[in-house]
């Protein structure tokens, strides 16, 4: 696969040995074809030594960004093919671009609850429900929670939910899971 650049002076180079004709009048001429188009560019021999200029290739509107490469030889009436190939068109300067997009989440209110608590040799049932009430309400006023298990799940994708579930649940020392179940309840 032949390499050539869209933005970037381009020159073919080869050695080439002629045998049985004189190199003094032979031609070098360079095909570039492209899916019906064909672009043609003339070189010269100097000695054992072939050079094709080809300048900037991305005024060349139908070039496609590969195609086949062929060298032709011509010398003393007779047409040489000494080489054949792919070629592939590049740039030499490249950009890219990688957008990043922020994520717009609106700012919701944040509502901290404390709670005195009891002594823990006196835990009531009660208590532990006062947190998950709170939750639910809070949830239904901020986010128009359903008590559905979708509605649940779309809710604490909210990073703002999803602190005022965690700052509950570490205030009152529960479990997270056991507070979600809950509050589907």
């Amino acid at each position: 696969m032949y390499k050539l650049l869209k933005d970037k002076n381009n020159e073919f180079q080869c050695e080439i040995r002629l045998e049985g004709a004189s190199a003094k009048d032979a031609k070098a001429r360079l095909f570039l074809e492209a899916d019906g188009c064909e672009y043609v560019f003339k070189g010269r021999i100097e000695g054992e030594r072939c050079l094709i200029p080809m300048g900037k290739l991305k005024k060349y509107q139908n070039l496609l960004e590969s195609g086949k490469i062929r060298l032709e030889i011509i010398a003393e009436d007779t047409v040489f093919v000494p080489y054949e190939s792919d070629y592939e068109l590049d740039q030499e300067k490249k950009v890219t671009v990688e957008v990043i997009q922020k994520e717009y989440t609106p700012k919701k209110p944040i509502v901290e609850v404390k709670v005195k608590e009891e002594p823990k040799s006196q835990p009531k049932k009660k208590d532990k429900l006062d947190p998950v009430k709170e939750i639910k309400s809070y949830l239904k006023e901020s986010s128009n929670f359903d008590g559905s298990l979708r509605s649940l799940q779309r809710v604490i994708k909210d990073p703002t939910n999803r602190k005022f579930i965690n700052r509950v649940c570490e205030t009152f020392k529960l479990e997270k899971k056991q507070v979600l179940k809950q509050i589907l309840n």
